[in-house]
Order: C-alpha cells, then sequence, then structure tokens
C-alpha cells in the first residue's frame, strides 16, 4: 500500500483520493482474479458472480507440523503486516465473468505466461512486496479496458472454471529474478507446493497477476516499465492436466471439501471416478479430524465427529458402483473405514472393513495400523504382527507411501507407533526374541541422546524405549532389573504417568495388590484424566475384593473409552467376576491297594453372579467311588451356601447332606484373611468331612475335621506355608498332621522357569490298628521339582505345560525309612474368557506299612464363567 499511495501522489497524477475512483475497478478485477488462485496458502471461496464476495487469504499450515494451527478469522483495513502470523485479510470484491491474461512484475516489465499450477502455492497474503505489485498493476488499466479483445495472436479463451471465480488454466505468470528492466526469456518450469519465489534482496518476489490486454489487442505500455514478450504456446501446460494436478494436490492436503466443490464444477476435465476419489479423500479428511478429537477429550460426546464421518463413510460405500473402475475408490474407503471403526471401539467392524480390501491394494500406514490395534485388542496378535510388519516396511521404504496421502497433515502414526505395536503383539506370543529386536530397531532409530534438546520429540521416544525395555525385561523374568530400570526413569521424570502405570502393571503382575493400588491412586492424585490408570485401579480392586469400587470404576468408563486396551482388561476381568462360574474338579487313582485299589471323585461347584457387590450363593456337590479289598463304597454329599468377600476378609458357609443310608446332615465354613501383600491366614471346620481314607468309608465312618493354616507369597518367586489339620472319626480315632513347606524360584528365562519346593509333614493316629490306613506315627521329607514351558500364547489364550520330579524320604513308625519317587506332567490351558482347564497324569512309588506301592493318578480341573 505505501507503494501505492507513492505512486498516486507522483507529479502530474492525482491525489490519492481522487486516484481511488479511477483504480477502484482495475483493482476490484485484480484482486478477484488473483483471489481465485488456489494453493494450500491461498483458498479463493467462489460465490454468485452478481454479488460482491468476500475471499479470505490465509497463511497455510506448515507442512511439517503433525497438527495444523487454527487461527481466527479477522478483516483488517491496515497494510498488511509482517509477522507470520498476522491475521489473513478479507476483501470484499466483484467475481468477474473474465480474467486478463497479460501480466505486470513489480519491476513494470512483461513476464512469460504461466499455468495456475506454476504460481508458487505458498504466497504469504500479508508480504508487503506482494500487496504493494499487485495495487500498482490494478491502478494502470481503465475500466474501459477491463473487457478482453481476442485477435489471433491473443491467448486461450478463459475456461468455465475462471468464469466461476478460480483460478485460469491458461494463464501464466513468472517470477523476476533479474535486475529492473531486464527481460526474462527462461522457459518457466512448474512450481512445486511449498516454493516461494525471491527477490535478489532474498525478499519474497511479487507474482505477476494477469492484466487486460488494451482495446485492439495492442500492447499498453506499462506506467513504469514496457511488457516483455509472452512465453510461446509450446510452453504452456495442457490445461486440463493443470487443473486436475492442482485438484488432486489441494484434496491430499487438506483441502477435500473445495476440491470436490471445483471438481464437479468441471465434467469436462474429471469423470465420475475423480469424483469419487475425490470424494473419498474427503471422507479421509472427517475420519482423521474424528479421530483426532477423540484422542483429545475424555468426555461422553468425544465421538460425535467420528461417528458422523463413519455414518458418511457407510452411506458412500453404498453408493459406489460394483465394477472395477471403482476397485481402487473402494479399497482406500474401507481402508477410511478401518481407521474409524478402530479408533470408535468397534474391532470387529474394522476387521471386517479391512478384510475387503484386496490382497495387493494399496493400503495406508493409518489403516494398517488401525486394525493392528484392532486384531490385538481382539486377542489375535499373530495376525496383528502381520499388519504391524507391513506397516513399518511402508515407513521405512525408500519410494514415498502414497496410499498414506491425505494423512500428511494431522495426527499422523510415527514408525515408534508402529514398531510399539508390533513390540506387544510379539510379546502377546511369547516371540520375546524377536520383540527385543524390536527395540533394537526403535534404539537404532534414536538420535544421539547429545544431539537432543529438551522440546524434541525424541525425548518423549527415549521415554518410550526405556519403557519398553523394563517391560521387556520383566517379561522374560528379569523383574528386579526391569524394576530397578522403571524406578530410574521415575526419578528422571517423576510425573510421567506412563512411567507409573508400568511400574504398577508390574507390581500387580507379582501380586503385590495393595502396593499396585497406592501406585495407581498416586498416579491418578497427579493426572485424574489418566484413563489406564483408573483401569488399573479397577484391577487391583478387583484382586482385592473392593468390589464395590470396582463397580464404580466400571460405571465411570460406561460405554466412553470402547477403544481403550486398558479399559477393555479391566471390563474383562469385571465382567468375569459378574458372571456365574462352574468348577469342575475330578481326581483318580489306580494301583495303590492300601488306600484303594481304584478311587475316583468329582467335585462341582455353581456360583450366583455377586448380590450386592461382596455376595454370592452357591451349590456344591461331591461324588466318589472307590473299590477296595474290604468291598467297593461310594459316598455323595450336595450342599447349598453362601460367601462373603470384602477386601481382605472372605468368609464362607455352606449346609450339607451326604446320601445313601449312612448319610448325614452337617455343615462346614471357612473363614481368611489377608493381612499384606504377603501374609494371610485361614481356618475352616466341616462337620461332615470327605478327606476319610475310603476304607472308612466302606466301614460307614464318618468324620469332623479342622484346619488352619498361614501362607507368605513374595509375588511368584518364593512362598511359604505352615499348617495344621486335624480329624475326628466316628471310631473315636484322632489324626493330625503338620505340615510346613517351602518353594523358591531358582531358574528364569523367556518362557520357561525352575521352582524348586521343600515339603516337610508329620502324622499321627490314636488307632493303629484299623481297616484303613493309619500308622501311629510318621514322617515325610521331599524335594519337589517344577520346571515351567510357555508353550504357545496368543493373546489371553496360552498353553503351560509343568511337569514336576519328587524325590524324598517317608518314615512309618516301626517299619522304618524308605525312599519315595514321583513324576508328573500337566498342561494348563487358558481360553477366552477366562476359561481355564488343567489336567495331568503322574506317577508315585511309595513304602505304607513296609509295603511298596506303585501307583498312577490322573486329574482335571475346568473353570468357566458364564
Amino acid at each position: 500500500m505505501v507503494e501505492f499511495k507513492r505512486m498516486c501522489a507522483l507529479p502530474g497524477r492525482r491525489p490519492l483520493s481522487a486516484c481511488a475512483s479511477a483504480c477502484a475497478p482495475a483493482a476490484v478485477v485484480l484482486f478477484s482474479a488473483y483471489a481465485g488462485l488456489e494453493s494450500k496458502m491461498a483458498v479463493a471461496q467462489g460465490a454468485d458472480t452478481s454479488k460482491p464476495v468476500v475471499f479470505m487469504v490465509a497463511m497455510a499450515d506448515d507442512p511439517g507440523a503433525p497438527v495444523p494451527p487454527g487461527r481466527p478469522v479477522q478483516s483488517s483495513d491496515a497494510a498488511p503486516s509482517a509477522r507470520p502470523d498476522a491475521a489473513p485479510t478479507i476483501y470484499a470484491v466483484v467475481a468477474m465473468q473474465d480474467v486478463p491474461q497479460a501480466s505486470v512484475t513489480d519491476t513494470g516489465e512483461a513476464a512469460p505466461a504461466r499455468t495456475a499450477s506454476q504460481i508458487p502455492s505458498q504466497i504469504p497474503s500479508h508480504t508487503p512486496a506482494h500487496t504493494e505489485t499487485v495495487v500498482a498493476q490494478a491502478a494502470a488499466p481503465s475500466p474501459s479496458e477491463l473487457e478482453p479483445q481476442p485477435t489471433a495472436q491473443s491467448a486461450p479463451q478463459n475456461t468455465p472454471e475462471s468464469a466461476s471465480g478460480s483460478a485460469p488454466e491458461n494463464t501464466s505468470s513468472s517470477t523476476s529474478n533479474s535486475t529492473p528492466n531486464s527481460t526474462s526469456n527462461s522457459t518457466p518450469e512448474t512450481a512445486k507446493p511449498g516454493d516461494l519465489p525471491t527477490s535478489p534482496g532474498n525478499e519474497p518476489a511479487a507474482v505477476s497477476m494477469p492484466a487486460a490486454p488494451p482495446p485492439g489487442g495492442a500492447p499498453q505500455p506499462s506506467p513504469i516499465n514496457p511488457l516483455t514478450p509472452s512465453a510461446s504456446a509450446s510452453d504452456v501446460p495442457e490445461p486440463n492436466d493443470d487443473v486436475r494436478r492442482r485438484v488432486f494436490a489441494l484434496a491430499t492436503s487438506g483441502g477435500a471439501v473445495r476440491a470436490l466443490d471445483e471438481a464437479k464444477a468441471r465434467p469436462d476435465v474429471f469423470t465420475p471416478v475423480d469424483i469419487a476419489s475425490i470424494q473419498e479423500l474427503d471422507i479421509r479428511q472427517q475420519v482423521r479430524g474424528g479421530r483426532a478429537k477423540v484422542r483429545a477429550m475424555t468426555s461422553a460426546d468425544r465421538f460425535d465427529a467420528l461417528d458422523s464421518a463413519i455414518h458418511e463413510a457407510e452411506e458412500f460405500d453404498k453408493q459406489l458402483p460394483s465394477t472395477p473402475e471403482y476397485m481402487e475408490v473402494r479399497a482406500a474407503l474401507a481402508g477410511d473405514r478401518t481407521v474409524a471403526y478402530a479408533a470408535r471401539g468397534r474391532m470387529e467392524d474394522a476387521v471386517a472393513a479391512f478384510e475387503t480390501i484386496p490382497p495387493h491394494s494399496a493400503i495406508s500406514v493409518e489403516a494398517l495400523t488401525g486394525v493392528g490395534d484392532a486384531y490385538s485388542y481382539l486377542q489375535e496378535p499373530a495376525k496383528a504382527e502381520q499388519v504391524f510388519r507391513r506397516a513399518q516396511d511402508q515407513e521405512t521404504a525408500a519410494t514415498p507411501d502414497t496410499a498414506t496421502l491425505g494423512y500428511q497433515y494431522g495426527t499422523h502414526t510415527r514408525l515408534i507407533d508402529v514398531r510399539e505395536g508390533l513390540f506387544y503383539s510379539l510379546t502377546d506370543q511369547n516371540k520375546y526374541t524377536q520383540a527385543k529386536q524390536v527395540l533394537d530397531d526403535i534404539h537404532a532409530a534414536l538420535p544421539p541422546a547429545a544431539e537432543v534438546h529438551p522440546w524434541d520429540v525424541a525425548n518423549d521416544d527415549y521415554l518410550r524405549y526405556y519403557r519398553l525395555l523394563a517391560q521387556y525385561q520383566i517379561y522374560v523374568g528379569q523383574t528386579s532389573t526391569g524394576l530397578a530400570g522403571l524406578q530410574k526413569l521415575e526419578e528422571q521424570v517423576p510425573f510421567s504417568s506412563e512411567v507409573r502405570n508400568a511400574q504398577a502393571d508390574a507390581t500387580l503382575g507379582m501380586g503385590r495388590t495393595r502396593t499396585a493400588r497406592d501406585m495407581y491412586s498416586a498416579s491418578l492424585t497427579d493426572h485424574p484424566d489418566n484413563i489406564e490408570a483408573l483401569a488399573g485401579l479397577g484391577r487391583s480392586s478387583l484382586a482385592l475384593g473392593d468390589y464395590a469400587n470396582a463397580r464404580q470404576i466400571d460405571g465411570a468408563f460406561d460405554d466412553t473409552f470402547p477403544e481403550n486396551g486398558s479399559v477393555r482388561s479391566f471390563k474383562r476381568d469385571y465382567a468375569a467376576y459378574r458372571a456365574p462360574v462352574v468348577t469342575v474338579e475330578v481326581n483318580g487313582e489306580h494301583g495303590n491297594s492300601v488306600l484303594a485299589d481304584n478311587e475316583f471323585s468329582s467335585d462341582t461347584t455353581i456360583y450366583s453372579p455377586p448380590i450386592y457387590d461382596y455376595w454370592r450363593v452357591f451349590s456344591h456337590t461331591f461324588f466318589g467311588y472307590a473299590n477296595t479289598d474290604i468291598g467297593n463304597t461310594s459316598r455323595t454329599r450336595t450342599g447349598v451356601g453362601g460367601d462373603y468377600r470384602n477386601g481382605a476378609l472372605t468368609l464362607t458357609a455352606e449346609a450339607t447332606r451326604s446320601m445313601g443310608g449312612y448319610g448325614r446332615t452337617g455343615g462346614n465354613g471357612e473363614v481368611s484373611y489377608q493381612f499384606n501383600d504377603y501374609l494371610s491366614a485361614s481356618a475352616g471346620v466341616d462337620s461332615d468331612s470327605n478327606a476319610l481314607p475310603w476304607k472308612a468309608y466302606v466301614e460307614h465312618l464318618w468324620g469332623k475335621s479342622a484346619q488352619a493354616s498361614l501362607n507368605f507369597v513374595d509375588g511368584d518367586q518364593r512362598s511359604a506355608s505352615l499348617s495344621y489339620a486335624a480329624a475326628r472319626y466316628s471310631d473315636s480315632n484322632f489324626n493330625q498332621e503338620i505340615a510346613l513347606s517351602g518353594t523358591q524360584r531358582v531358574f528364569t528365562t523367556a518362557n520357561q522357569f525352575i521352582n524348586v519346593s521343600l515339603n516337610l509333614s508329620t502324622g499321627s493316629n490314636t488307632i493303629s490298628n484299623a481297616t484303613y490306613y493309619a500308622p501311629g506315627r510318621d514322617y515325610t521329607a521331599e524335594v519337589v521339582a517344577m520346571h515351567q514351558w510357555a508353550i504357545w500364547r496368543s493373546g489371553e489364550k496360552a498353553l503351560v505345560q509343568r511337569f514336576y520330579v519328587t524325590a524324598g524320604a517317608y518314615n512309618e513308625r516301626g517299619f522304618g525309612t524308605s525312599p519315595e519317587f514321583g513324576a508328573r506332567i500337566e498342561h494348563a490351558w487358558t481360553f477366552s474368557h477366562d476359561i481355564a482347564l488343567t489336567y495331568g497324569i503322574g506317577v508315585l512309588s511309595h513304602a505304607y506299612d513296609g509295603s511298596r506301592e506303585f501307583s498312577e493318578t490322573a486329574y482335571a480341573t475346568l473353570t468357566v464363567p458364564f
């Protein structure tokens, strides 16, 4: 504007106020033409050509920024500011039908014609040199010169797009980098998006605007410098190709709505398939925005924008023809729906949409990561591994990932995000060697620590790497090393919720539930909106029996966070707690004739759902059968009861009735209390015991029993127990037993460990000549080594094998000491929805009353939450 005022104040010129009325029409036309030029840096809004239209010229977002900053639109009559973040200026102009074809540079020289795509797209609307040049050019023509006069040598006529307010396809402009009064005859090259031409003084050079040819088609001298010849027709790109290139560039850079409007206005250039492609990019843009809102919010309306995008995508999918030419559009749309469904927590729908994509179609990294999260959520880590590896290959490929276009702005999945998902998919399969390789890849991609500034995103990447490394160490059994690593991280970043949650998760996994609960609570104190900490608090509350708090947490989550994996884990555990449960235990033994030649028993319990959080009722049935050298017998006892579980206290009571001619009515109960994470105690009584020797039941005996124990548990590393049991039989025999046992972890590797247990016990009976086995006094000392191997794992589904070897000595008063040995193999399956099955077989060689017996045993336990 300063240059414009100076030009109007030259000697022989009219003052600015008088000049304005003469210059206004030309300025109106030229501003209209300029505002019609579409790019990432300036967007023209079309309107009715018969009315004034407001064009907003605004700075574009930084292409490298992960999230484009928003700026308010303000109107200003002042001179443009030189600050990069200055508010855009809004002009009210009249949209014209025709735009002049000639151009004048800021030096007054004529410039070769350039197409719209060759005009740099990122031109700051606030640049002073640009504004002054445009105004200076607008002052030259008179109102009568606004109508173009076509001649045989004139530039091609405007297309309908220029009449609608957009840039003309066949006009050209150039940027002058030479000294004043010089002529540029070089062949113009297509400018890339983001290129900003500069003048010799490193100032942004003015972009020449089209000027109207004078009447008769003859060149009109500029008020400052004469025009240079225009470019030849061979230098002008094909107009339709230029429009297509510009519109698709606009669509993939965040302007899909405007690109769609322009494409629909040019049916001569864009086919229905082109329009469908742009509409798919529009939906992709909506999905991206909706997903960003979901990640940024915790309120119940966080899915509003995403639900709208999903609805539009589903409707558009129904409208797409099922013909080959639309195959790529349908595949891209399926990728958009995959991202949207995964972000919405509709994981089954995400997988279904992804699996409709043809195998060889291009798929964006966003879609691959989204379906990878969905597979992990659905406990299918093998499939998650495949798509995460494909996403990693695309992220690290030398060639650009064209399928990801449209996601370069906003929250985009980074390579470390993909590798973290791959890491968890591998650990969910017990593939710890490959998981360690992923950690090595993450570390190799990090910049040197000495070059990282506090504000760099690499700080967060380093934190994530060390957190994953500590978790890996815990997974492979290096628990103390992993916890020490997390403790070091907490000292460096004491308020990091991620580090605190990882510590609490590890502590909870070790069985220290009270400590984990306190850690989750402390994290929530500093981060009240942290979803993972709240979910962890819910899991620890379930483990501690604080069911009222768990119910409140479940209600707080409701259906607001269906996509969160931590919330899913808590809700799965809470649903298992709320469900009715059936447990069945089956045992059988053959060959131990001193006790029974053959014996079989089953114990079935059915629990109701919780009542008022802490109460349950149950039904219990015991059945046993044995054949012995003194006869065969069977025993059936049924009962109903209830239990109360509240925090550290658990109470159980049952009324029972044994069947048959010698059946009895009785009852039993048990109380247990957890003092802390390490120490607990229990005690129980039974007035009609099921634990008598089988030959005692053959003799129609019954008995009362009582037991008490004190237990110590230090995670999964060590444990100990001291117990006492006593039983009074109906034949007046009084049986007692004292047992002491301890277990220590002696070896740990990724999928295997070895525990060694030492068991000591002694028993006595007051009747030594009973028909059943009742030694007056005996002693047992044995060492049991247990090797556990995690054979297979797929998410929550797993198969674990345990192998036990027993060796020891048995001493019976009056018969001396004899060795004993045995072996047992056991498989423990975990299926979906916490269904568990354990079974095993074993052999044992043991001496009873001086006679050695060799027996075989088999057993199984099934737990099914409904």
